[in-house]
C-alpha cells in the first residue's frame, strides 16, 4: 500500500502531469494496465514532480489472508502519516469495502494510534488523479519485489519502503 506525499500548493500541477500520461480513451492510469514503456515513461514523470511516496508492504505466505496484509498495511500506513502531521488522507475507494478501512480508522482513533484531527476521505480514483501516483509508486515496488527493478531505480529516491513483518 502506498501514500504520496505533496503540499497541497502543489497537487494541481501534479494532477496536470498524471492527467497528461492517460493513453486513448482511458479515464485513468493504472499502473497493471500500462505497458512496461509506458510505465517507465510514468515513472520518468513522477520524478520531476514534488512529491515522495511510502511504501508499506507485508509479504505474506498463504496463512494470511490478502485483506489481512492490507489491513496491516493500512494500518501503519496511517501511523506514518499522522507521525509526520498529515492533516488530510485521501484513500482510494473500494466502494462495498471502504467500510472495513473505516472500522480500522475508528479503532485506531479509539486507540490513539492516530490523531482524531486527521481527516480521512474515500475518492474514486477516476475523480482523483492524485490516486494514480500512489498507484504507481506501489506497482513499481511490488515489480521490484517480484525481480523487475527498472521503474522502480527510477523512483527510489522518492520511495521510503516500510516491510511488515
Amino acid at each position: 500500500m502506498a501514500a504520496v506525499i505533496a503540499d497541497s500548493a502543489d497537487h494541481d500541477d501534479i494532477r496536470l502531469a498524471l492527467e497528461s500520461l492517460r493513453l486513448g480513451k482511458r479515464r485513468r492510469l493504472h499502473w497493471r494496465d500500462e505497458s512496461p514503456a509506458h510505465r517507465l515513461d510514468i515513472a520518468r514523470t513522477l520524478t520531476k514532480l514534488p512529491l515522495h511516496s511510502i511504501v508499506t508492504v507485508c509479504i505474506h505466505d498463504r496463512g494470511i489472508r490478502h485483506e489481512r496484509a492490507r489491513r496491516l498495511c493500512l494500518e501503519r500506513l496511517l501511523c506514518e502519516l499522522d507521525a509526520r502531521d498529515i492533516e488530510e488522507v485521501v484513500l482510494e475507494s473500494r466502494y462495498a469495502e471502504d467500510r472495513l478501512d473505516r472500522s480500522l480508522l475508528t479503532g485506531m482513533r479509539r486507540s490513539r494510534r492516530v490523531s482524531l484531527a486527521m481527516e480521512v476521505r474515500w475518492i474514486s480514483p477516476y475523480d482523483e488523479p492524485l490516486l494514480w501516483a500512489a498507484d504507481a509508486m506501489v506497482g513499481a515496488t511490488t515489480r521490484w519485489l517480484d525481480g523487475h527493478s527498472q521503474c522502480f531505480d527510477v523512483l527510489a529516491d522518492q520511495i521510503r519502503v516500510i516491510c511488515l513483518e
